[in-house]
């Protein structure tokens, strides 16, 4: 089930943005693939 973090009208202006935008350079990537792994949630307490 998907959820809205921004009002519908900016999540359509930030997709054409993104559809606009070329693909990453390895860096690029490399770059954002770390920074994913570094902002995992973490696991959830046992209670």
């Amino acid at each position: 089930m998907a959820r809205y973090l921004t009002a519908p009208d900016t999540e359509t202006e930030i997709q054409a943005l993104a559809a606009e935008a070329g693909l990453p350079t390895v860096d690029q990537a490399a770059t954002l693939a770390r920074l994913l792994r570094l902002h995992q949630p973490a696991p959830p307490r046992a209670a």
